[in-house]
């Protein structure tokens, strides 16, 4: 036994749910590894991988998904300071409202009958606010913001996802 080291075994789980791939249709492979790569081309994971890291953009101290925010330069600031006014200055209310996303608007030009599949939404906007929370607090490390799902946030039409500095 001399020179034997113990060796402990730790398993990591991903922020997909195991077992999840019962819920799909038709597997394209023998694990979620193998079903993604035999259902997208690259475009579609590159695409798919913007989506999970998207741009963020800060204006002062706010915090937008740039995507979501479309005006640059001084058209940026203009819009800042009417949102400002719009919303007295709340920095959380502002954030919300540019970064509020119906999730189904993803979706809609999507005929695939998985989209009706709630634990697979659900499961799609958990790896969305994972992604999006873990990117931001790469990007601002000092700051406490949230990422969260919820229905009509802002507004926003059903399941929505938003971003806001707490």
């Amino acid at each position: 036994m001399d020179g034997d080291k113990m060796y402990e075994i730790k398993y990591c789980s991903g922020i997909v749910k195991q077992g999840i791939m019962k819920k799909f249709r038709k597997p394209k492979g023998l694990n979620l590894f193998e079903h993604a790569c035999n259902c997208n081309s690259l475009e579609d994971i590159i695409a798919i991988s913007y989506l999970l890291c998207p741009d963020f953009i800060q204006i002062g101290e706010y915090i937008f998904v740039s995507v979501f925010f479309e005006e640059e330069g001084e058209e940026a600031i203009k819009k800042v300071k009417k949102l400002e006014e719009r919303f007295g200055k709340n920095k959380k209310l502002i954030e919300q409202w540019v970064n509020s996303w119906s999730i189904g608007d993803l979706f809609i030009n999507c005929t695939d009958e998985s989209y009706q599949n709630n634990s697979l939404i659900m499961q799609f906007c958990d790896i969305l606010v994972y992604n999006w929370q873990q990117r931001l607090k790469e990007l601002f490390p000092h700051k406490k913001i949230i990422v969260e799902t919820g229905n009509e946030i802002m507004g926003e039409l059903g399941l929505t996802i938003t971003v806001y500095e707490q």
